[in-house]
């Protein structure tokens, strides 16, 4: 087994500033103290264990944001949810840490390596910073990701050397005896190991024997995986209420790729999401401002979602400031696997379209896209209908007639002269085929009694024309449209 430790060791602090993207000093404290600082808070000379006074006392212009556990709780859920991309067996190690076994995942994502710098880079992305490490157990890759960022033990075997000289206050159980351990000489965790088991089981504990037997490989370690939640829905508390919509999109963009990592794990693809961003409540409370992000085909390509989501802020006009974002996905479809391909594929043009599509109704709305849909009648005018360009297509697919048919016709029909038996329009027309007789449209009071044919001028190229076949003042010849 191989198993990968992700350590939040900023989870406090990332939990707020993931929110925002102004730089600026910025702390998370207790009632009492200063528990993290970022490093604009740090260059003033802040620091974790400081007291409240004393950093603002240090850097006027720090902000302060309160510890919320419940809060941090619930980050670290969503870097588990988006690290089940990656395997299915995913465990959290709270307060801070998430466990993932590995060893079935290296070769589907190019090794070691190349797994260790996703992660690295997805989760910076996020707005998480962290620190790994790799060990053959999940307890040696915790004690390792905790004491030194990319610590890595490759073979069972190398465990005792490679875990030998980190801090034996790292281990949980050993923690609370840090002091007597120090008074005895154990400082590290090879000190620790050479103790006989059965006197440091009396004097300390069980717990600590166990902890270090599984460190080593030498006991079973039971570990709760991971279940993602069915639905997707993720909430963000901005750090700064903001006022113009174009702003919310470096939080948003990081909330579409949490979306994206839960469509990872889960295998599938979606074709909508909704952003909502709340506003104050009060005396002058507005309804939250909802945002539609609709795809023309199922996906989870984040590009896709961000490209759609700046066409939409672009456009909007916030009737307040916003404190908090949510966004929600209800809706998704199973996403086949893909391979590789040398030469590019038909189905990569028609992704092209879609993204286009997709930008257009969001910036000029879903109804403003159409398209012309072929219709079950032979009458020019009425076969084809406009509809949206996203709307499913409704029964079978309609039979093109015989002839060719122009995509030039006009409004209505254009009246031809006769001159010589011939119709004349820019000069005389001469006939190329046909007829193709269209006799319909007595249900619905619009009887066209027709014969069309292609015709050819010397200045007017080809046009399509046709010739009524009934006595009244209307009979003639007629023209309906232009071939380009």
């Amino acid at each position: 087994m191989l198993w990968i430790a992700v350590h939040c060791h900023r989870l406090a602090l990332d939990r707020v500033e993931r929110g925002r993207e102004a730089e600026g000093p910025l702390a998370v404290c207790d009632r009492l103290q200063v528990l993290q600082a970022n490093d604009a808070a740090r260059a003033l000379g802040v620091r974790p264990g400081q007291r409240r006074a004393t950093a603002l006392a240090l850097a006027a212009a720090l902000t302060i944001v309160e510890n919320d556990e419940v809060g941090e709780r619930e980050a670290l859920e969503q870097v588990a949810g988006w690290l089940l991309q990656f395997s299915p067996g995913v465990s959290l190690q709270p307060p801070d840490g998430v466990l993932v076994e590995a060893q079935a995942s290296l070769r589907l994502f190019g090794g070691r390596e190349r797994l260790l710098a996703r992660i690295r880079d997805g989760l910076a992305a996020l707005g998480f910073g962290v620190r790994l490490g790799v060990a053959p157990t999940a307890t040696a890759a915790w004690l390792l990701a905790r004491w030194r960022d990319d610590g890595l033990v490759e073979h069972e075997s190398l465990l005792a050397a490679g875990l030998g000289p980190a801090p034996v206050g790292l281990l949980e159980a050993a923690a609370p005896h840090g002091e007597a351990l120090a008074a005895i000489g154990v400082r590290r965790f090879a000190d620790l190991a050479r103790l006989p088991r059965a006197g440091l089981g009396r004097r300390w504990g069980p717990a600590l024997v166990e902890q270090l037997d599984m460190a080593l490989g030498r006991r079973a370690e039971p570990r709760r995986w991971f279940e993602p939640p069915p639905r997707f829905a993720l909430r963000l508390e901005l750090l700064a209420h903001v006022e113009h919509a174009e702003a919310l999109l470096f939080a948003a963009r990081r909330m579409l790729l949490q979306l994206v990592g839960w469509l990872g794990a889960r295998q599938a693809a979606t074709r909508e999401a909704v952003l909502t961003g709340e506003h104050d409540g009060g005396r002058h409370a507005c309804a939250p401002t909802v945002v539609e992000l609709r795809l023309g085909q199922p996906s989870r390509d984040p590009e896709r979602f961000v490209a759609v989501l700046r066409e939409r802020l672009a456009v909007l006009r916030l009737p307040a400031p916003v404190h908090t974002l949510r966004l929600e996905c209800a809706r998704t479809v199973a996403l086949p696997g893909t391979h590789g391909e040398l030469f590019p594929a038909p189905g990569a043009d028609d992704e092209g379209l879609a993204r286009l599509v997709e930008r257009l109704q969001a910036r000029l709305g879903r109804d403003r896209v159409q398209r012309l849909a072929l219709a079950a009648d032979h009458r020019p005018e009425a076969a084809y209908r406009v509809e949206p360009v996203d709307r499913p297509v409704r029964g079978a697919d309609v039979p093109l007639p015989g002839l060719p048919r122009p995509l030039w016709l006009l409004p209505e029909p254009v009246p031809l002269a006769e001159r010589d038996q011939r119709p004349w329009w820019r000069g005389p027309l001469t006939l190329l085929a046909g007829p193709e007789r269209i006799e319909t449209g007595w249900w619905d009071d619009g009887l066209v009694q027709r014969d069309y044919f292609i015709a050819e001028g010397e200045s007017a190229g080809w046009v399509w024309i046709f010739r009524t076949r009934t006595g009244d003042a209307d009979a003639g010849w007629f023209l309906q449209g232009m071939f380009g």
